[in-house]
């Protein structure tokens, strides 16, 4: 989950103050709290940051010159990207021990990456202009502070990063300005599922673990009891009883439900200290740790033919803006119909194959071409002829090729019922009675199916279409 707020008071100071103890981590180059960002790294800050620079840069000016590089008269310091593990993925963290832990926060940490590569590349962008001249441009990256910490103010297991991302931008142009934060909020969603897909990605490869969907387009680790999801979200918890008490209902009256409830920080508790109140908290909902640690012992087979989910894939597209499609939107829904995970750059592979450009513009921030949802939506013949398209991009290449293939071959024989896939379902005497082009071309095209599915490890037969004994 991807949270994003506004900075207009809080500096760095309130960042530096709390370094997250909690996580079993070095303290310095891979400590709770480090810089991020391309263009950070062309500021030179790298690795462990110094209070000096992020106060510098969160006022718009040069880290070690001081020189203004945004305008002074800029309202907002920054912007506050809180990247919030699954549930599960905390709980994990929480009870499956160090060495678990280590893997799951090395897992959080590159699924936070990814994502900043894709809000990069994507997202970030400057304003040049106004009304009718006004022009999007690309910028160089990002000049942001990463803070992670493990626990919130209640102490549940929560694994989150806050990246403090300074109101200042490099544009392709040359010029230093504020950003367009449009472009940051527009992606919030694809930034989110990009990172939830890496993090699932990442965690089956290195411990092997499984997922379920969860109401709400979720995902949580298989075997994680949701009595331990329910004890350690607490917070949450704290929240719905003070809207309850109060009547509130509204997004308004949530927001007053979580300042009215949020306790004193809690710092300087080690991570030790913390497994051992997790593990009595377990016990007191009737999970031992043990049973924790036995899961994420037992890893189970990665599925190597793993297919997107279309369900989870339509129902975030059904969600979009005026019927239409933006990249933004395929992302989200490649990241959350990959229900075992996929990496950035595959999300990345994945969409680029259904979005061809449309026009001459730049395809970044809020300047997005729109597209029918039937361009990127597969059609229910493909699916029967094909099955779901496969997360692996190569595997996903060789499945669009073929349904090019099939959606070529209806177009020329004006095929269109939707059930039947090469238009010939309902042929008394099958496809021998199809005339002698129609039926070359049925057979190369049948051909084409058989093969892809071989390809993709779908060996059971393509319905009776495929039968050239009729």
């Amino acid at each position: 989950m991807l949270g994003i707020h506004r900075l207009t008071v809080k500096g760095a100071d309130y960042y530096l103050s709390d370094l997250a103890r909690e996580l079993p981590v070095t303290p310095r180059e891979d400590g709770p709290a480090l810089w991020v960002g391309r263009a950070a790294a062309g500021l030179g800050l790298q690795g462990p940051i110094e209070a000096e620079h992020l106060r510098a840069v969160l006022d718009g000016r040069h880290p070690t010159s001081g020189a203004r590089l945004r305008s002074d008269r800029a309202t907002v310091l920054g912007f506050d990207l809180t990247f919030s593990a699954p549930k599960s993925v905390s709980v994990a963290f929480a009870l499956g021990g160090e060495e678990a832990a280590a893997a799951v926060l090395a897992a959080h940490r590159s699924g936070v990456q990814g994502a900043l590569e894709y809000v990069e590349s994507h997202a970030l962008t400057a304003q040049r202009g106004s009304g009718e001249q006004r022009e999007i441009v690309p910028t160089t990256g990002l000049v942001a502070a990463s803070f992670t910490h493990g626990v919130n103010r209640n102490l549940d297991p929560h694994l989150h990063t806050h990246v403090v991302v300074a109101n200042m931008v490099h544009g392709l142009d040359s010029r230093w300005s504020a950003c367009d934060h449009r472009g940051i909020s527009a992606h919030r969603g694809a930034a989110s599922a990009v990172y939830e897909s890496h993090v699932r990605a990442e965690l089956s490869r290195r411990i092997g673990v499984q997922w379920v969907d969860a109401p709400g387009l979720r995902t949580e680790i298989r075997g994680v009891s949701p009595l331990l999801l329910g004890e350690f979200s607490s917070r949450s918890a704290d929240i719905r009883r003070h809207m309850a008490a109060w009547g509130s209902h509204s997004a308004r009256g949530a927001r007053v439900a979580w300042a009215a409830t949020r306790p004193e920080k809690q710092s300087g508790l080690s991570f030790a200290a913390l497994a051992t109140e997790w593990g009595e908290r377990a016990r007191s909902v009737g999970v031992a740790p043990a049973e924790m640690r036995a899961l994420l012992a037992s890893p189970q087979r990665a599925n190597a033919s793993a297919s997107i989910n279309e369900h989870r894939f339509g129902a975030v597209l059904s969600l979009a803006p005026d019927g239409a499609a933006r990249r933004r939107d395929i992302v989200a829904a490649f990241g959350t119909g990959a229900l075992e995970g996929a990496d950035a750059p595959s999300i990345e592979r994945l969409t680029d194959l259904w979005t061809p450009a449309r026009s001459v513009r730049v395809q970044v921030g809020v300047a997005e071409d729109i597209r029918p949802l039937r361009s990127v939506v597969p059609g229910g013949h493909l699916l029967a002829a094909l099955g779901p398209r496969p997360i692996d991009p190569a595997d996903h290449e060789t499945w669009r090729d073929a349904a090019q293939s099939i959606d070529q071959y209806r177009h020329r024989w004006d095929v269109r019922e939707r059930s039947d896939v090469l238009g010939v379902g309902a042929l008394s005497s099958g496809i021998s009675s199809l005339p002698t082009d129609r039926l070359v071309d049925h057979l190369r095209v049948t051909r084409h199916i058989e093969v892809a599915r071989q390809q993709l490890g779908r060996r059971d037969p393509f319905a009776h279409e495929m039968d050239r004994g009729r």
